[in-house]
């Protein structure tokens, strides 16, 4: 009897983890304005994040140094003491070098990358606890125009720039400029299988 019970919760377990990946996290306020080629136009409400810059080389070694720390932050790692919720998606952005373009993987060593954890939208920026560590930081973020593409599968670089490189091409035959680097957006959590995994590329495009 107790292995038959046992072969039966083992057979539940694989259900109980895809309605858990597909239980969808709340995410910023946003409105679709327009649906294009190739992209979603959206405007999106300001909303407050905790954030880190990091330098790496490559995309995976930025996020695992930039987790490290965030997670630090929510999990106690603040003045208060407090475990605190977050939103959905984690965002990571390689940023502009002085010149004002990102310096491509693997051609200029390391390069500066900011990520960053959406943070619940009734908490105004006040009440969040400030970081213990130093390198985080909170910031509530402006109103944007944003263009986004979604996609779905693995967390890899090399299809992230496939989508990354399809979605600036559709902004461009739109007509429309970018504002900024574009930014991965990851919605579900590691264990989540990649064909339940929702990412998107998202870009901030001139008015």
């Amino acid at each position: 009897m107790k292995r038959k019970t046992l072969i039966a919760i083992a057979a539940l377990i694989p259900l109980v983890m895809i309605a858990i990946a597909l239980i969808s996290l709340p995410e910023p306020d946003f409105e679709v304005v327009e649906t294009g080629d190739g992209f979603e136009l959206r405007r999106y409400e300001p909303f407050n994040v905790a954030q880190v810059q990091v330098r790496a080389g490559d995309f995976a070694a930025a996020s695992e140094r930039a987790f490290e720390l965030l997670v630090g932050y929510i999990q106690r790692g603040n003045s208060g003491g407090r475990n605190l919720p977050m939103m959905a998606p984690v965002r990571q952005q390689a940023l502009a070098d002085p010149a004002g373009s990102a310096v491509p993987a693997g051609k200029g060593g390391e390069r500066d990358w900011l990520v960053q954890f959406v943070m619940p939208k009734e908490y105004p920026l006040s009440y969040l606890p400030a970081p213990l560590d130093q390198r985080v930081s909170l910031q509530r973020l402006s109103p944007q125009l944003v263009a986004a593409k979604r996609y779905g599968g693995g967390w890899g670089e090399a299809r992230y720039r496939e989508e990354e490189a399809d979605l600036i091409d559709a902004v461009y035959a739109s007509g429309r400029s970018l504002i900024g680097e574009p930014i991965f957006a990851r919605y579900n959590a590691a264990f989540v299988p990649g064909f339940l995994r929702r990412n998107e590329v998202l870009v901030e495009v001139a008015e």
